[in-house]
């Protein structure tokens, strides 16, 4: 209930109270109407809207204190409720500036011990566990245990991702961690192919949450279930909103893949600069994963690139593809990783492109698409 605003429940205990008593005048009405022998007909109509009002309320409460799960674009206000139920963040701050915030149930070391590594985890909401109720279910927590149980004390991870940001953001971050001279040793980018949206001169027009228009009215603004009725509408008719993967896996053949690889570039040079070992982890669209995968070429090309560029890169698609037939995002409409999706990604990740922090005679070369999966 706490995760509800004060003006829902002023709002809502208002209408529990009125229905009772339209309930009661309406049974008064009956009686009156029956006593003088008139047609009862508009008091049953009457006494029949309070029982469909009365049903979606109801309703409305289940959406509001039972129902519990996010959406993909986090535009509900069931998503919005359960982000307050399930999200709990920290700050991490900088000398002289505001600090972010992120999720972990762990505090940002501030200074290493003799030997001691630090590996931070840096992307949006695929690594910062959006639709993920508890923190240890997440790849970054999974891969956490699984190091310190083969070195105790030897290696520190830190999840600071954050839901709805970007490379731009991304590169923002590091160049705070490297300015404040905060303890990194290894920075790993969990990259999702969404992140070159912001790359793309069309990605204003092309973003969902900039396509649906916001609810007109109280009803559809301030409710659970019938805001959820209207944004799955929108969802589901609304142009750029039905397609927008389709213009995401667009973007990579084009000038916007330009960019972003040129600001990847950039960042993994001012990590080397500052002695900060940089990793790149691809997460496929879980949704669309099967033999017609769309994204496979654009799988290809960032790996390619991390190829030419150095850049130590795990692409998790020929990890998760042979799991297609499990469930593998959040919810039907969520699409996010759910926790078995987080649990294959964590084995990949410790057992391959971090497994020479424990074993320094592995190299953590590049992984690609096997070429019996390329299209």
């Amino acid at each position: 209930m706490f995760e509800l605003s004060f003006d829902y429940l002023l709002g809502m205990s208002a209408w529990l109270l009125l229905l009772p008593v339209a309930f009661w005048l309406l049974l008064k009405r009956r009686q009156t109407v029956r006593r003088q022998g008139r047609s009862l007909s508009l008091v049953n109509l009457g006494l029949s809207c309070w029982m469909l009002l009365a049903g979606l309320t109801a309703v409305e409460l289940y959406f509001a204190v039972i129902y519990d799960q996010s959406d993909s674009f986090n535009m509900t206000n069931v998503s919005q409720k359960w982000f307050r139920r399930w999200v709990q963040q920290k700050p991490l701050k900088f000398a002289g500036r505001e600090g972010i915030p992120y999720r972990d149930d762990v505090d940002f070391p501030m200074q290493l011990a003799p030997g001691q590594q630090h590996i931070v985890f840096i992307g949006d909401s695929f690594t910062f566990g959006h639709g993920v109720r508890h923190v240890a279910d997440r790849f970054s927590n999974r891969v956490r245990v699984d190091l310190q149980q083969q070195a105790p004390g030897k290696v520190l991870v830190t999840n600071i991702a954050d839901a709805g940001k970007d490379l731009y953001w991304v590169s923002e971050v590091t160049d705070r961690l490297i300015a404040n001279k905060l303890p990194v040793t290894t920075l790993v980018y969990v990259l999702c192919l969404n992140d070159i949206e912001t790359f793309d001169p069309d990605h204003r027009d092309q973003a969902p949450t900039n396509r649906v228009r916001r609810p007109p009215n109280f009803l559809l603004n301030d409710t659970y279930f019938f805001n959820l009725l209207y944004f799955r509408s929108q969802q589901a008719t609304v142009p750029g909103v039905r397609d927008y993967y389709s213009h995401v896996e667009k973007s990579y053949a084009g000038i916007a893949w330009q960019r972003m690889f040129a600001k990847l570039a950039t960042l993994h040079r001012d990590c080397r600069d500052a002695g900060i070992d940089f990793r790149v982890v691809v997460f496929p669209f879980l949704h669309n994963l099967g033999p017609n995968y769309p994204f496979r070429a654009a799988h290809e090309r960032i790996v390619e690139a991390c190829q030419r560029e150095q850049i130590p890169c795990l692409d998790l698609l020929p990890v998760l593809e042979p799991h297609a037939n499990e469930r593998l995002t959040v919810n039907i409409f969520d699409a996010h990783p759910n926790e078995r999706s987080h649990e294959l990604a964590a084995q990949a990740i410790a057992g391959q492109l971090l497994r020479d922090v424990i074993d320094p005679e592995h190299v953590p070369g590049p992984k690609s698409t096997p070429p019996s999966e390329a299209p």
